[in-house]
């Protein structure tokens, strides 16, 4: 039987051999990193630094962003390469990178760039513009404003009419009901009183009508606050509609279609990570 001191020594030779395999694989781990980041091979650069590598190693690897400039830079080269027609805008993150369309008076970024996946990512906002032009979308909308501006117009015109005629009615229904009341007695008191409460209920309904023309003739400044308000919202979807169509274009010329882009865009993901050499 093998004593508590000779017991020791065989678990700490355990130990040392799981820990000299242990560090045989993560040399051999950081030395295929290090052949493949001299390669270029970027595929097999991500599979061993994301998947392959501890999390502890990424993280001290990367703690003043060594490794997020490695990879954005390989791929902000590679997209420049591939798209030289694009230009980078802005480094959102350590990672994310956003790309504009050319470069023209308002120019935006449309596509992200993450580094860490890799990814290519059309902004959702702007394929969301792109998609409404195509669909005809901005046009309606633009009309239905342009409606609604007409048709405020027309009550501003009307509602000085329109509230005189209320009131006059307002009037009549009054006068009608003070007479049944004036003329109320026992015998007919049931029937003068349903007559009375349909005047009173005539007399709300004329109210409830004229309360909604007042606006149009009681307060200007609202007034004109509202037909700005409309103004605004149709000259900001009239300016959304131009931008995103200016884009389109670029991406015909360019593309040849949105749906080819994005089908492009794709590609450039899988040659990069399958190219050596570059």
């Amino acid at each position: 039987m093998e004593t508590p001191e000779k017991q020791s020594e065989t678990s700490f030779d355990s130990v040392k051999e799981s820990a000299s395999v242990v560090l045989g694989d993560l040399m051999s781990q950081l030395q295929r990193l290090e052949e493949a980041m001299k390669k270029e091979d970027m595929g097999a650069v991500y599979q061993i630094y994301w998947k392959e590598l501890p999390l502890a190693i990424q993280q001290s690897s990367n703690a003043n962003h060594e490794m997020d400039n490695y990879f954005t830079s390989k791929l902000d080269r590679e997209f420049l390469r591939m798209f030289p027609f694009m230009q980078l805008r802005q480094q959102a993150t350590p990672v994310l990178l956003d790309y504009q369309l050319g470069s023209y008076y308002h120019d935006r970024a449309v596509i992200q760039l993450d580094a860490t996946q890799p990814a290519l990512l059309l902004l959702p906002e702007i394929k969301k513009q792109w998609e409404k032009v195509e669909k005809g979308t901005y046009r309606e909308e633009i009309e239905a404003l342009q409606a609604q501006e007409d048709d405020f117009d027309a009550r501003i015109i009307a509602a000085g009419s329109e509230i005189e005629r209320i009131e006059l009615q307002i009037q009549q229904q009054e006068a009608a009901k003070r007479e049944l009341e004036e003329t109320k007695g026992l015998l007919n008191r049931k029937k003068v009183d349903d007559e009375i409460d349909q005047l009173d209920r005539k007399i709300l309904a004329l109210q409830e009508e004229r309360r909604k023309w007042v606006p149009f003739v009681s307060d200007k400044i609202t007034r004109e606050s509202q037909k700005i308000g409309l103004a605004q919202q149709k000259q900001a979807l009239a300016l959304e509609q131009a931008i995103a169509l200016k884009e389109l274009r670029i991406i015909k010329k360019r593309f040849g279609s949105l749906k080819e882009m994005e089908k492009q865009l794709q590609q450039f993901v899988q040659v990069f990570l399958n190219k050596e050499g570059k």
